[in-house]
């Protein structure tokens, strides 16, 4: 049973970083219908797609648009990239049978498209997620949750748990690597789900089922351990759930905004946005969703979903054929006084979590002495990994765990002028 506490969780700004106020700005748009969808694989290359199965690509990071594909009875409600080739898109018709689901291939770019139905009945994919281009999955309700191995040529139920989550309608799934991924969903006014798979995608087990009775429309991965889940209802408004420790433990937290987000975009591992659709503005965040504030959007366009394919760059889509993208502006700190050398960095283990090793970076800005060492949840140091004198430089060390048990650790650097600490986790 998973560890949960509920708060309610007011909007308030931290007076840390002063930004301008133009965040985002309006760039041409290729057509006035609803947008639902887009994928950007870089910074100049991406997608938008639509009502009356639109899909249009840029190649110059929105100044110019090249229609791919149309057609006036399906609404296209997701699409997925890989690369500059491969790429998916699924809509429905809710006009002329059969009803359910088509899915849209392409192998080069999207200047060809292959669409055909669907065969899983009639439902609706709402997500797609490739790790390769024959691996993927397919989302959606009632209760799609697929597997593909051959490119969407078929596709098989993943495996899983027999949790009371069954039957719960998955909407967003989403990758941190080739193993882990996470996948949310839920029904209005019954609960909101989170899954979690640790072997590819070919089984799942329930992480969140009980914690709250509003959907979950997104899920961002801000690394292993640090995850977020957004969504909400007309009548109780904005939620999020976040775990710090891989999905062991959750907490649900209330916004206080009587709308509900379908979307979340991370620029960097702590700024994210939220669009809030048809409220014309963003919940923004500079310390990964702990606190929030509001940013309107530009001309108070509605805007609907986000992604950043870098830390530079972002786009957002939205009704009216709606197109905002990012502009970037550089922080004035308030306090330009830094605690420690900009050049001492202890970075995230990898692969966590992880069965036996992983490896360990980090960087000191002066030549002396460096202990690096993992402890256990009660501060005792079960593994000491350096003790001793490093020329300034970055070095990587690694660390196998054979000895310990599953669970949770810390791993702690301690220099003169630096010190810093960060959780792994072991998972047999």
């Amino acid at each position: 049973m998973n560890h949960i506490k509920k708060i309610v969780f007011l909007l308030f700004i931290i007076g840390t970083v002063c930004y301008p106020q133009n965040f985002w700005e309006k760039i041409n748009s290729p057509t006035s219908k609803l947008l639902n969808s887009l994928s950007f694989i870089d910074s100049s290359t991406g997608w938008v797609s639509g009502d009356s199965g639109l899909i249009f690509h840029t190649t110059n990071a929105g100044k110019d648009w090249v229609q791919q594909f149309e057609n006036d009875s399906l609404n296209i409600v997701n699409i997925f990239f890989l690369n500059e080739q491969y790429g998916w898109a699924s809509g429905y018709s809710d006009e002329y049978e059969p009803y359910g689901t088509f899915f849209l291939s392409t192998t080069n770019g999207g200047n060809q498209w292959n669409s055909e139905y669907l065969r899983l009945g009639e439902v609706i994919v709402h997500s797609f997620y490739f790790l390769d281009s024959l691996t993927g999955f397919a989302v959606g309700g009632p209760q799609v949750f697929h597997r593909t191995t051959d490119g969407g040529l078929n596709w098989v139920p993943v495996i899983l748990d027999s949790s009371i989550a069954s039957g719960i309608p998955p909407i967003t799934i989403k990758f941190f690597n080739s193993k882990y991924g996470y996948a949310c969903g839920g029904v209005r006014d019954i609960k909101g789900v989170v899954w979690r798979t640790i072997d590819g995608g070919i089984s799942w087990t329930t992480v969140v089922d009980t914690l709250t009775t509003e959907p979950l429309y997104d899920i961002h991965l801000i690394d292993s351990l640090n995850i977020i889940a957004m969504g909400g209802d007309p009548e109780f408004g904005s939620s999020q759930i976040i775990s710090t420790d891989g999905g062991i433990t959750w907490e649900y937290r209330s916004l206080g905004i009587f709308y509900y987000p379908v979307s979340i975009g991370f620029r960097t591992d702590v700024e994210g946005w939220v669009p809030m659709g048809e409220q014309r503005f963003f919940l923004y965040t500079s310390d990964a969703g702990n606190n929030w504030t509001i940013v309107q959007t530009p001309d108070s366009t509605p805007v609907m979903r986000v992604c950043f394919p870098d830390s530079l760059h972002g786009f957002g889509i939205g009704p009216y054929g709606t197109i905002v993208k990012y502009v970037y502006q550089k922080p004035t700190y308030l306090n330009e006084h830094e605690i420690f050398p900009k050049d001492y960095y202890l970075e995230q283990n990898y692969p966590n979590p992880f069965n036996p090793s992983t490896t360990i970076k980090y960087s000191v800005a002066e030549d002396g002495f460096v202990k690096l060492a993992v402890y256990n949840m009660l501060g005792e140091e079960v593994a000491e990994l350096e003790n001793l004198y490093r020329n300034a430089g970055s070095y990587e060390v690694n660390f196998n765990a054979s000895g310990l048990s599953s669970g949770m650790y810390i791993y702690r650097i301690e220099t003169l002028n630096f010190t810093s600490s960060k959780k792994l986790i072991l998972l047999r």
